[in-house]
């Protein structure tokens, strides 16, 4: 009987490992999840002669595409997290009661990633220069940090995930700028999400619903100055529509849609370009309100878009890392908004504006520093001045000048995390400096 019982399982096991072969030829390969068209490799080519490479190829194509994909990810992943607590998907924590994290923002969640003294200057005095810049030009600016999942709810992250001491980025970040003139709204610590029974994120998906979004841009726009209706207190319904990214990733074939709000009267605009979602790179919008807003944004500020553009005759929404001249001066704006969430927060010291550096005098105290890699290249009407400089010459609170003849200008600071140096980036006109004659001085 045991030998039997033994043949069985080995029948059965078997059966279980060539259901995505034998599938494979039977109904063919799945479908690409990003919808891209199955492209076989070929043993040989006249062009390219031999393919020696033809057998990883093939391999990458079973693995991606091997019959039955999402339901045996989907099956897998159903057992991880319902049996044993588990994520299947490395970008995915599972919580409890049913909750999913995002993976990327442990780091935030349990202190990993804290910046030094000289990296959480930089990304202050970025935001600095942008408000400088916006002030000077009659901008608007505000700044907004959109809070991680887990830094709102963390009763349900799993046990065995312990959250860190001491202040995270986000905290740190806006302790410096409370000593500034910057226009912010730290939403970690908004009393409207703190002080709440009402949960504002999907359980199943990294970002906040549609009443979350709508509290969000209510408080940025009022914030702003500008007249905008708020949606918050109109009457809604639940719909049960809103498939989570983060259940997508773990549960492909059998995501089950999560109730999201939808306001009896949503807000009016047009979108001006043809998309194919609120997560594009670029979007323009028109709509019935007055001036034009400019906003950078990450995933969050998805489903903030309809409820920022109502309030605007135009509005530019873009996905870009920074602030860039040129949208500027295509858009014309009356209000910049900046949001960024919370685990992008070392962006702001990473990845500088560019934005045309700021005229200075160049401090009594300055002194000159050999940058080795110093390099100049155009860019329209302007030239971008970039380089590393010396380890050890730096302070956490050094500002980096940029000096061509009589003209002095600051450069915006940047760390590279990975590498551990610091370095700058300037935005010069051209016709404001001698390209033969640039030295960089520090003070």
């Amino acid at each position: 009987m045991k030998r039997y019982g033994s043949t069985i399982f080995m029948i059965i096991f078997l059966t279980i490992l060539l259901i995505p072969s034998v599938g494979m030829l039977v109904f063919g390969p799945s479908e690409s999840e990003n919808g891209e068209e199955l492209v076989m490799p070929v043993i040989y080519s006249e062009e390219g002669g031999f393919n020696r490479n033809y057998l990883q190829e093939l391999s990458d194509i079973f693995e991606q595409r091997f019959a039955f994909r999402k339901q045996l990810v989907t099956a897998y992943s159903f057992i991880s997290e319902n049996v044993f607590g588990t994520s299947a998907q490395s970008g995915v924590i599972v919580g409890n009661d049913g909750w999913l994290f995002y993976n990327d923002t442990l780091a935030d969640y349990q202190r990993s990633n804290i910046l030094n003294g000289r990296q959480m200057h930089n990304a202050v005095r970025h935001l600095e220069l942008i408000n400088e810049y916006c002030a000077t030009n009659g901008i608007e600016f505000v700044f907004v940090i959109a809070p991680n999942k887990n830094t709102l709810y963390p009763e349900y992250m799993p046990y065995y995930l312990i959250q860190g001491e001491g202040q995270t980025n986000r905290q740190m970040l806006f302790d410096l700028l409370s000593d500034t003139d910057i226009n912010y709204i730290d939403f970690g610590s908004y009393d409207t999400f703190i002080d709440s029974d009402t949960v504002y994120y999907f359980h199943r998906d990294s970002h906040w619903n549609n009443m979350g979004a709508a509290i969000v841009s209510n408080a940025i726009l009022t914030l702003g100055n500008i007249e905008h209706h708020n949606y918050v207190y109109d009457e809604y319904t639940f719909i049960e529509d809103h498939n989570g990214d983060l259940d997508q990733m773990i549960h492909p074939s059998s995501v089950v849609p999560e109730a999201d709000v939808f306001f009896n009267n949503m807000p009016e605009f047009t979108y001006v370009n043809e998309i194919e979602s609120n997560f594009d790179p670029r979007i323009y919008t028109t709509a019935g309100g007055t001036g034009s807003l400019l906003m950078y944004r990450d995933s969050f500020g998805s489903s903030l878009l309809p409820f920022m553009a109502e309030p605007f005759a135009s509005a530019f929404f873009s996905r870009s890392n920074s602030c860039q001249i040129n949208d500027f001066i295509s858009n014309n704006p009356d209000i910049l908004v900046f949001e960024k969430a919370e685990r992008f927060i070392s962006q702001l010291c990473g990845s500088p504006s560019r934005l045309p550096a700021p005229v200075r005098e160049l401090p009594a105290d300055a002194v000159a520093v050999e940058i080795s890699d110093f390099s100049l290249a155009e860019a329209g009407d302007y030239i971008t001045v970039t380089g590393t400089l010396p380890e050890g010459s730096w302070e956490d609170d050094s500002i980096i000048y940029i000096v061509s003849g009589d003209m002095c200008f600051e450069a915006y600071p940047v760390s590279d995390i990975d590498e551990g140096t610091e370095g700058f980036q300037a935005l010069l006109e051209k016709n404001s400096v001698s390209t033969d004659n640039i030295m960089v001085f520090i003070a």
